[in-house]
Formats: C-alpha cells, sequence, structure tokens
C-alpha cells in the first residue's frame, strides 16, 4: 500500500466498532480506532464517492443499529456538518454490507462518524471507510 492509498481511507479496519465511534478531529490516523481526518481542499465537478465496507455482525443484539455518516467542515475542531447518510444498518443485517454514496462538498476536511443505537445485546463490526475514484453510487449495497 502505498501512502495516498491510506490517506484515502476515513477509517481502516484496526479494532470492531461497538459502540458510537465519535468524528475524529486530527489528520493523524488514531492507532486504536484507525479513523482519520482527510483533507480534499474541495471536490471536484460531480463529487466524490465514499465507500463503506461494514463485515459480519460478531455482536448478540435484538434491537441494535448503526448508522455510517460522513461528516465535512473548514475546520479540524469545529463546525463538522453531515455531508452523507449510510442505510441504517440493523441486528438483522448479519452478513458483510458494502455502500457507496458519492457526495458533493466545497468544505476542506471530511471525517466519519458511526452512531450505535438501542439497548438490547451487543452489536459488532469492523468497517473500512474509503474516498474511492471510480466507484458508483449503490444504495442498495453489497451483502454477502
Amino acid at each position: 500500500m502505498t501512502v495516498k492509498d491510506d490517506l484515502l481511507k476515513l477509517k481502516i479496519a484496526a479494532a470492531a466498532v461497538t459502540s458510537t465511534d465519535a468524528g475524529w478531529t486530527t489528520k493523524s490516523r488514531d492507532a486504536t480506532t484507525g479513523k482519520i481526518v482527510v483533507e480534499i481542499d474541495k471536490c471536484p465537478a460531480g463529487g466524490i464517492p465514499i465507500e463503506v465496507i461494514a463485515a459480519a455482525d460478531t455482536g448478540t443484539s435484538s434491537d441494535k443499529t448503526m448508522i455510517v455518516t460522513i461528516e465535512a467542515s473548514d475546520e479540524l475542531a469545529t463546525e463538522w456538518l453531515v455531508v452523507a447518510t449510510f442505510p441504517t444498518i440493523t441486528y438483522a443485517d448479519t452478513a458483510a454490507l458494502r455502500f457507496v454514496r458519492n457526495i458533493s462538498t466545497q468544505l476542506k476536511y471530511l471525517r466519519s462518524v458511526i452512531t450505535v443505537a438501542g439497548s438490547n445485546g451487543t452489536i459488532s463490526r469492523i468497517f473500512e471507510i474509503h474516498v474511492g475514484v471510480g466507484l458508483l453510487d449503490d444504495d442498495y449495497g453489497y451483502t454477502g
């Protein structure tokens, strides 16, 4: 993997997400969670695709959900705005999933946030979130 490839990953598979994974606010990768803020300056005409890959759930939930959002800002520490929300992942979605969503923003930085909701049992998935080139919007995702 080249340095450029690594910088296009908003989140790498460092550890399973089991509770809300709040947004990161630095351009240095967090060694524990694998998240980072990516500087894009502005999206090109037509936007850029974001790919979310979620491994199979290894939890024991009966009502937990996960929602992945992409936020953008011109400041690292504040003023983050949601620019994309991916389909809700429920406890019933036990297989691996893949979604692609095209975003368009004139803001400088991107980060990912994974929100976990619900009260019964546990939910546990490893995520990778990429800024991709040549990916197409795919709301139906991939289940496998």
